[in-house]
């Protein structure tokens, strides 16, 4: 009996010994009962399993004739560690740890039938094995399989894929991963793509793989002329800065733009470097790229182009510091860049309509990207702009000209989302009051410092403070004829700290930027020339900016003929040539009553028209304004045909808009002596809850206002002049202010109120 209970003791150990071991390799105990069931529907692997896919760090796949070996880094790239050193395609472990992890079995074919057609089936003629497995340790050196199977053929099968629209290719599938299990199944997806060059080619053919927006620093060196090309960035929300050969702005979406063709640069081929030989181009660039996260920066090495021999076609071969391999890349598209094609191709780039992206994917064709295509060049890559403001981040414009005492000055004042209370412009020009300005013209010359491109660049200034002062005299920008102030918007996110009350994030300082006119000694041409105080660049400007810059007023006003509410509405007079209509409002009885000539035309009063009209009246803008001395417009209204008499009641607001002006007017001119005195303390000062300042602005809710009358007559008479487009002169008698408008908005004057 012991000697029977020993034996049974000891085939127990042996077995227990061996399903361990079993389950340390494979991670099941299957392959001591030898079976599995497989059901329709269920995943190929086991749920627990199939949870491990994410942590698979090695994998082996097998063809015919080939093996590879592969392993995970901690950073996520994937290696080939034999029989060669590479780095595996990234999309090639997404396929397949993603092909595992979702395969599902649609159906499983009966043995008889797997002997009879295993060459349709492609698992013992044309198999490709595949092993994944993960570490046990945090080390990484034990590993326990996760999956293991044999790829066979693409089935004729199609596989619902989950959604009850769509369905999915399915393939033939052996997996002894549960055991000696010699039947052939159908599964859902389809990989077998990925494997129709051959394992060699499963390494990756993009010599360069980073994240775009951990790129720090671009540095690239032109071996041809021997200059140097160097861009940073602190982060990836910050901006790109251009350091050499010179300090001066970035183009910010063509470096963006070069970051992204880097990394989706290809290979038509990938050699190791013994197998391809020397390198006979040149060595035209090299690019060294600095990532976030990487203590060694990457190189890429750019050699000369030449012509394949079997089409023509333009290559080049690269290579990098960090792969022992030598790449083929195109280096021109196949079509023509000359001829009536490219001038086509050309034209449709140059739309302004199509983003930059658009525009690189039709010169190329294609989403390939091109080596030749590559902006590596300072003039490439700079920035054309002559700044980079919008009209959303500026709240303050000072524009003052060298030969004018009197300077442009541009406020925002704030609106309130609350009280549905839109942002203002207000301008006013030397001593003159503010009023109110026309917003889009604003926020077209603001947003058109940044978006209108510079002809050229001039000159980037020398580091010797010697050499540069005398660099900018020469343009004659030491003594501007324009200058021009930018005040972003103050921080409007606070806290307290220790009793103080702080910005959240620091307000962004002031920027000048001068601007003169510029006469060239050798062509005796002259041209307008511009840079920012403290920048680095003198640029050339464009017409199409310098147009914007004006003193007069009447460029910035408003272009609403009149500004008033209905409810100071008192009488409305119609001038006719034969008889005034003169129409009589009650506001608080919404009525009218009106009299035409000596008649007594009230039951024939539309108030529906009347109200309209008074609408269209109050939204009317003008074509332009005039000055009041404006010969051609006096001329026409000597004898107008028609007039419009507003009298008003309105309220007395004047002393509020005086202490809301002051508040308001912080001109931070201290920062140029160009710019005059500073009231910045006086400001500042006014803006405090200590002061008389803001009590009186408490008070003026609870005073009652005082009303004064006011009339407005406008007076319209057609052009005289020649004109293929015919208009009206406008003017406001009390004022003398002169204008224009179109000839069917002046038509729109004869109001029909009366009904017949």
């Amino acid at each position: 009996m012991r000697i029977i209970s020993t034996v049974l003791l000891s085939l127990a150990a042996i077995l227990s010994v061996t399903a361990a071991v079993i389950l340390t390799i494979d991670g099941n105990l299957a392959r001591v009962t030898g079976w599995y069931s497989f059901k329709p529907g269920m995943p190929l692997f086991a749920a627990d399993n199939a949870e491990r896919i994410s942590d698979v760090c090695w994998m082996r796949i097998q063809d015919l004739h080939d093996s590879i070996e592969c392993r995970r880094e901690k950073d996520g790239t994937w290696w080939i560690v034999a029989p060669f050193h590479d780095r595996l395609n990234p999309a090639v472990a997404d396929a397949i740890l993603g092909f595992t992890a979702r395969a599902r079995v649609v159906d499983t074919l009966p043995r008889k039938a797997t002997r009879n057609r295993m060459r349709e089936y492609g698992v013992q003629t044309n198999p490709h094995i595949i092993t994944l497995k993960r570490a046990t340790d945090k080390k990484g050196k034990d590993l326990t399989t996760v999956a293991r199977y044999t790829l066979g053929s693409v089935s004729p099968w199609l596989a619902d894929a989950g959604d009850g629209k769509s369905v999915m290719p399915t393939t033939y599938l052996r997996t002894d991963f549960y055991g000696k299990d010699k039947r052939v199944h159908v599964v859902s997806g389809d990989i077998l793509s990925i494997f129709k060059e051959g394992l060699p080619a499963l390494r990756d053919p993009r010599p360069l793989l980073f994240a775009p927006d951990s790129l720090r620093q671009i540095e690239i060196i032109n071996h041809v002329d021997k200059s140097q090309f160097c861009a940073t960035r602190l982060s990836a929300e910050a901006r790109w800065t251009i350091t050499a050969p010179c300090i001066t702005a970035a183009d910010q979406d063509k470096l963006n733009n070069l970051c992204a063709s880097l990394v989706n640069l290809a290979a038509v081929k990938v050699e190791d470097k013994a197998a391809a030989g020397k390198i006979e181009q040149p060595l035209q660039y090299t690019i060294r790229l600095k990532v976030d996260g990487q203590e060694e920066p990457v190189e890429l090495f750019i050699y000369g182009n030449y012509s394949a021999s079997s089409d023509g076609q333009q290559l080049c071969r690269v290579t990098v510091n960090n792969r022992d391999v030598v790449f083929t890349l195109q280096a021109e598209p196949r079509v023509s860049r000359k001829g009536s094609y490219s001038r086509i191709v050309n034209s449709i780039c140059n739309l302004p309509v199509l983003p930059s992206e658009a525009m690189a994917r039709i010169r190329t064709g294609a989403s390939t990207v091109y080596t030749g295509d590559l902006p590596l060049s300072l003039a490439e890559l700079r920035s054309l702009k002559f700044t980079d403001v919008v009209d959303k981040d500026i709240e303050r414009v000072v524009l003052k000209a060298h030969d004018s005492q009197d300077s442009l000055r541009l406020i925002l004042i704030p609106g309130d989302v609350e009280s549905e209370v839109s942002d203002t412009w207000m301008c006013s020009v030397g001593k003159q009051p503010f009023i109110k300005a026309e917003e889009m013209v604003v926020r077209r010359f603001i947003n058109g410092l940044g978006s209108i491109p510079v002809r050229d660049i001039e000159a980037d200034l020398p580091t010797d403070p010697a050499k540069r002062e005398e660099m900018i005299a020469s343009f004659g920008l030491n003594k501007p004829y324009y200058s021009l102030y930018l005040r972003p918007k103050s921080c409007l996110y606070r806290a307290t700290l220790f009793g103080v009350d702080l910005p959240l994030v620091k307000d962004r300082d002031a920027r000048i930027f001068y601007i003169a006119r510029y006469r060239d000694q050798q062509t005796g041409k002259g041209r307008w020339v511009g840079m920012e105080m403290g920048g680095s660049t003198i640029y050339r400007l464009s017409t199409r900016l310098t147009k914007t810059l004006s003193l007069n007023v009447n460029t910035w006003r408003a272009r609403n003929i009149v500004n008033f509410p209905i409810s100071a509405l008192r009488t409305l007079t119609l001038g006719y040539q034969q008889a005034a209509l003169v129409l009589n409002y009650d506001y608080i009885g919404e009525t009218w009553t009106g009299k035409l000539g000596e008649e007594d035309v009230t039951p024939r009063i539309n108030p529906h028209r009347a109200q309209y009209y008074v609408r269209q009246l109050q939204k009317l803008k003008v074509s332009e304004w005039l000055d009041k001395d404006d010969e051609y417009a006096l001329e026409s209204l000597k004898n107008p045909v028609f007039s419009v008499k507003l009298d008003l009641e309105i309220t007395d607001y004047s002393d509020a808009e005086a202490i809301v002006m002051d508040s308001s007017e912080l001109d931070h001119d201290s920062l140029d002596p160009a710019f005059g005195d500073s009231r910045v303390e006086k400001a500042e000062d006014a803006l405090t809850e200590s002061t008389e300042t803001d009590a009186a602005l408490r008070n003026l809710a609870l005073q009652e206002r005082q009303t004064h009358s006011k009339t407005i007559t406008i007076e319209l008479a057609p052009s005289t002049e020649n004109s293929d487009t015919p208009f009206f002169y406008g003017r406001i008698r009390e004022t003398g202010e002169l204008f224009t408008l179109p000839f069917n908005d002046a038509q729109g004057f004869d109001g029909k109120i009366l009904d017949m």
